[in-house]
């Protein structure tokens, strides 16, 4: 009986083992092989636990006999194991697809360990094993808190990653770009983007781009330097045989020694094209060896949002990627790279699922796209890639690489957000001072600022959620869509508060959220009694009120694009606030793809990013001198092409938490990890 127990408790172990390390080695440094050995030692310790299971109810049986319960035992764990794993691939990201895997197992060894101390229990009342049920139970639950806790933000992901940083002051001479950088950022493009090996890829038909290269054609190669010593580059490579161009655009900076592209994929034939998968931006090298990789934290309701960490970058693959589709949740998309000679800053700008791969030997790979992109081109159909920058800088200290990139994000930002001292009061439904965000409430705040001698410093007045008719809502989250002033509140309506505000000198900030459409509003009974805009509305898949406005149909864009600018005019709004607060929007588009797109994954996605942005660009070509406020739930859709467009005022929702002490202190350490990367933020 002893070594019965000594057998079973072996292979908990070897289970609980293998469950710790695949968690690290396939969340924090993906590996192969090493993910391999623990699927098979996975399997073996079931086969092993069933055929125990068996032997302790038939003791008896002939010993050649078990191996039969061992093979079946190997086999329904595999196949349900490797089953979950292809069913979780589909519609969970790494994190997650994890943490099930990791339950299924345990919940498997830990079913084979209750069943063989039953048995045991039945044959022998004085000595059984339930003990080691409870031994189970212990490590079992110990190995789910150290699963959860390796993901990002865990215990276990911050013990592993360095968040205390030195470096080295340098001299105002020493940040600035020099000529070499600018050499090594224009050499870089010649070579990855003009030369012979582009640094993006594709596959299309399962043929990968850069390995039939002789099938693509270029028939356009354009490279133009302008007054400002910038550089704009375009090459269009065209597949007769498919029908297919692929587009890079590129332009390098020379003032920041940036360089960023984005790629385009079309389908210029009268048939749908093949199928497209691995659509990368960026999947190359950079001349750097086992370098130091800084990158932060992003937001997650925590008083150390934006955290800066680091971490050497070896042959082992480091993988980023976001969690359910907002673009800075989980990490900022932009790092920073510095060995002893060099260094380069990256920047990825996609508003939605991507994933960036790091991995070292002599030089440092880096491979970047969209999380999940599969399905043919209809004809005319276009898709893009995010947009990625690049900036090789000499010396090897990171802060020049910090400093260049905030640079380069204050470069690529309209003059507007310059100018301003982003200095305002606020007030929305469910905070102290809400009950005063109302037309009276503006002139006493006014009043006082003035008599305080500071209303000179003060820009913009800001209006959060609930400026709008809330009648039959339970809240200010349900009555979203049509965007209707709230008379009680503001009798001559918020266009006469900001004719006053004007009178003083101060702008108006005003809170929209036009992705998100409730069933409580009237533009939502319009269109989904209407057969013909469908397509407007992308439907909830948890049974919600909550339906997202589908920014990827064009037709459904450009109505929007007319109900926001029409309500902005309207109240005299200068600085636009949108808000996203959908905390799965990668449920909605997987929903969309198979709805509209033929389930071709990612599509729905890809068309909404695009749709998005240019409903951003439509609203400043229609109010000229427009500011928008990118929020998403307190700063999680921070990325390069929002950085273009926006700026963050509300970095974290974690100071909606009004019981928590630490507001002050963690509003502080938000600031400083955030501006690591970025030139401006607010509260």
């Amino acid at each position: 009986m002893l070594s019965l127990l000594a057998a079973q408790l072996v292979l908990l172990g070897a289970v609980a083992a293998g469950a710790v390390f695949y968690s690290s080695i396939y969340v924090l440094y993906f590996s192969a092989w090493k993910i391999t050995l623990i699927d098979i030692t996975f399997a073996l310790c079931s086969g092993l636990m069933v055929c125990l299971a068996v032997f302790e109810r038939r003791p008896e049986i002939p010993k050649i006999i078990l191996i039969i319960p061992f093979f079946v035992g190997a086999s329904v764990f595999s196949g349900i194991y490797f089953g979950l794993q292809k069913i979780l691939d589909l519609y969970f990201n790494r994190t997650y697809r994890c943490l099930y895997t990791i339950g299924f197992v345990i919940s498997f060894e830990l079913a084979c360990t209750i069943a063989q101390d039953i048995f045991a229990w039945k044959r022998d009342p004085k000595f059984f094993l339930c003990l080691s049920t409870l031994f189970a139970l212990g490590i079992y639950t110990g190995t789910v808190i150290l699963t959860y806790n390796s993901f990002p933000h865990g215990w276990l992901f911050k013990y592993s990653s360095n968040d205390q940083h030195r470096f080295t002051n340098l001299s105002a001479e020493a940040y600035a770009i020099t000529e070499r950088d600018v050499t090594l950022g224009l050499d870089w493009m010649d070579y990855s983007l003009a030369g012979a090996t582009p640094a993006f890829d594709f596959a299309l038909g399962g043929d990968g781009f850069r390995d039939h290269l002789e099938e693509w054609e270029i028939t356009f190669n354009e490279r133009k330097d302008n007054e400002e010593g910038n550089t704009d580059f375009t090459r269009v490579f065209y597949n007769a045989e498919e029908k297919v161009s692929a587009t890079v655009v590129a332009a390098f900076y020379r003032e920041t020694a940036t360089l960023e592209w984005t790629v385009y994929l079309k389908n210029e034939g009268d048939e749908n094209s093949s199928e497209v998968t691995h659509f990368s931006a960026l999947d190359s090298s950079l001349p750097l060896s086992e370098p130091t990789l800084y990158f932060s934290g992003g937001s997650e309701e925590r008083n150390d949002d934006y955290v800066l960490y680091s971490r050497q970058v070896t042959s082992k693959e480091y993988v980023f990627d976001t969690e359910d589709g907002r673009t800075s949740q989980v990490y900022l998309p932009f790092f920073n790279l510095t060995d002893s000679d060099f260094g380069c800053t990256i920047g990825i700008g996609w508003s939605g699922r991507w994933t960036a791969r790091f991995s070292s030997k002599s030089d440092t790979h880096v491979k970047i796209g969209q999380t999940y992109l599969r399905g043919y081109l209809e004809p005319g159909e276009s898709i893009r890639s995010p947009l990625v920058s690049i900036c090789l800088y000499s010396g090897g200290n990171a802060l020049k690489g910090f400093n260049n990139f905030r640079a380069d994000i204050k470069r690529g930002l309209p003059d507007g957000y310059r100018e301003t001292n982003l200095l305002m009061f606020a007030g929305a439904e469910g905070q102290d001072n809400h009950l005063s965000a109302n037309a009276a409430g503006t002139e006493t705040y006014v009043e006082a600022l003035h008599e305080a001698g500071v209303l000179d410093a003060l820009d913009y007045a800001w209006y959060d959620a609930s400026w709008y008719d809330l009648s039959g809502c339970r809240s200010w989250r349900d009555a979203i869509g049509d965007w209707k002033v709230d008379t009680e509140k503001y009798p001559d309506g918020l266009g006469a508060v900001s004719d006053y505000l004007a009178e003083n000198g101060v702008g108006t900030l005003v809170w929209y959220e036009p992705e998100r459409l409730t069933t409580y509003s009237d533009l939502y009974k319009e269109i989904s009694q209407d057969p013909s805009r469908k397509e407007w509305l992308i439907a909830p898949s948890d049974g919600s009120r909550n339906y997202m406005w589908n920014m990827g149909n064009d037709e459904a864009r450009a109505f929007m694009v007319q109900h926001i600018v029409s309500s902005l005019k309207e109240n005299g709004v200068s600085f636009y606030r949108q808000d996203f607060n959908f905390s799965v929007p990668k449920a909605y588009w997987e929903r969309a793809d198979r709805e509209y797109y033929d389930s071709r994954g990612g599509f729905a996605e890809n068309h909404y990013v695009t749709g998005l942005y240019a409903y951003l660009d439509a609203l400043v070509e229609e109010i000229p001198g427009l500011l928008i406020d990118n929020c998403a739930s307190g700063g999680r859709r921070i990325d390069l092409e929002m950085c273009r467009r926006s700026v963050p005022l509300w970095r974290s929702d974690y100071q909606c938490k009004k019981d928590k002490p630490d507001l002050s202190e963690a509003a502080q350490m938000q600031l400083y990890g955030l501006s690591m990367w970025l030139p401006y933020s607010a509260i």
